[in-house]
């Protein structure tokens, strides 16, 4: 069976979601993102890696991130997710692993879960940190609850030059081009366009504009370069490139930008919907951010 890769955006400043599946069933996936799965009500067997865990009323297990997994839901059941951005909790975790995914005790899961999806529907940007701040807390505590050991398990090699991709094209954004980019993973052009919009679900120009919109807002900030200084360190171009391309990014001309304004914001805010869902139709969604 074919193991897809679920992508998922978050919205704002925000770096996590959840809600709640009735009847839940959905394909092998895998996604950077790493997922705590509390049964509410019912059972489920949730696959991580191969292995199967049986979760009843009360279990919950933590899937890591680029674990490939899979959910079984009996009907009737109810369970609630927490989905987290990697990077809030990868210098807790450390390198670390738990030596099992189910965790020993449910660490006020349903109250947490309650008080979380208040705050992301709120949608203030205090609400959005506390509810990142949250899932730092949760992982401190099952990370210090848990047996863990340093993984031994090896990153997918594409997966980890996509990584070293991105980082290079952060440090070289100015004059990067495809070219380059394919160049890097030792691929074609044209199979690299594919490769990158798989992994990205953007084009390789609307990612490295988006970059550049990134660069180009820090610039603005210090005040210390002109727009056409800033639009060719950017790798712009023109000024004239520079003004189109940012307000189409941002909203925003670059003198008009306000000073509020958070880059995260300009980051496409889609979900798994739009790119592949793994979930069965009979699968309910219960969650106030959808309401």
């Amino acid at each position: 069976m074919i193991v897809n890769r679920e992508s998922r955006h978050y919205t704002g400043d925000a770096r996590a979601w959840v809600g709640k599946y009735r009847n839940l069933t959905n394909l092998p996936h895998w996604h950077s993102d790493a997922e705590i799965v509390y049964a509410e009500q019912g059972n489920a067997v949730v696959t991580i890696d191969g292995k199967n865990f049986a979760l009843s009323r009360g279990n919950a297990v933590f899937i890591g991130s680029s674990l490939v997994h899979q959910i079984r839901a009996d009907e009737g059941s109810l369970l609630a997710f927490f989905i987290f951005d990697n990077s809030l909790v990868e210098k807790i975790i450390g390198g670390k692993r738990l030596s099992s995914p189910l965790l020993s005790r449910d660490y006020d899961l349903p109250a947490l879960h309650a008080r979380m999806e208040e705050e992301l529907e709120a949608g203030t940007r205090l609400d959005a940190l506390s509810v990142n701040n949250r899932i730092e807390r949760l992982v401190i505590e099952i990370f210090r609850g848990e047996t863990s050991h340093l993984s031994e398990r090896e990153e997918n090699y594409m997966d980890a030059r996509y990584k070293r991709l991105l980082r290079d094209i952060d440090e070289n954004f100015s004059d990067y081009t495809v070219t380059d980019a394919a160049q890097f993973l030792a691929l074609s052009e044209s199979y690299f366009s594919k490769f990158f919009r798989q992994m990205a679900d953007m084009t390789f120009t609307q990612y490295l504009n988006l970059v550049r919109a990134e660069k180009a807002v820090e610039m603005i900030r210090k005040h210390d370069k002109t727009m056409t200084e800033i639009a060719i360190s950017c790798g712009f171009g023109s000024i004239r490139n520079f003004n189109r391309v940012f307000k189409h990014i941002t909203g925003y001309s670059p003198r008009d930008l306000p000073p509020t304004y958070s880059p995260l914001d300009m980051h496409p805010t889609y979900g798994v919907e739009r790119t592949f869902d793994p979930t069965s139709a009979d699968a309910i969604l219960l969650t106030a951010q959808t309401k």
